[in-house]
């Protein structure tokens, strides 16, 4: 298998896309691997987002039970957290639907630089910092996170042509040959 078949493989397109991404398009079948990966994260979050109602909401039975359900205003501050994260979760989610949908298709060339970002991050329960690190790629005054994998496909200073999405999703990429 060649350098760029590996491409085709890592990223998930054929000659045909390829094709389409060279004249300004992104083809059907890249729209809906990208709309999928969109829906696949949104599934996750309402699952996610359900079970917080269902833990607040056995909180609030159990709790209102307890303080009797005479006492309104007890029972809306208990309320109040639970749906303002989920108001938060929706409308995150709203606007990286609309962001990620963005098909219009931008290309960017030049030699790779795949570069370790470290992050301090807070722990869950607040009482430190760890270090997060992660992967970017910069080529052509563009950053995309990618895993580590694709470092067995490009190597540091290959040039390269990625064409990808106003969402930030690359749909296809290319070796671009230097001597033309």
């Amino acid at each position: 298998m060649d350098r760029n078949e590996k491409l085709q493989e890592y990223f998930q397109f054929d000659e045909v896309d390829l094709r389409e991404n060279r004249q300004g398009r992104v083809s059907e079948l890249q729209r809906s691997i990208v709309k999928n990966r969109v829906g696949s994260f949104n599934r996750n979050a309402l699952i996610v987002s359900v079970l917080i109602l269902a833990v607040a909401g056995v909180v609030i039975m159990r709790v209102g039970g307890a303080i009797g359900a005479n006492n309104l205003f007890s029972m809306l501050k208990l309320v109040a957290g639970p749906l303002l994260t989920i108001l938060v979760l929706g409308g995150f989610l709203i606007y990286r639907t609309s962001r990620k949908n963005d098909f219009s298709l931008k290309a960017a060339e030049g030699p790779v630089n795949f570069v370790w970002v470290e992050d301090r991050v807070a722990n869950q329960d607040h009482t430190g910092y760890r270090t997060v690190r992660s992967l970017q790629m910069r080529v052509g005054g563009v950053s995309f996170h990618v895993r580590e994998a694709l470092m067995d496909v490009i190597n540091q200073g290959d040039v390269c042509r990625f064409y990808y999405t106003g969402g930030g999703d690359i749909v296809s990429a290319e070796f671009v040959d230097q001597a033309k």
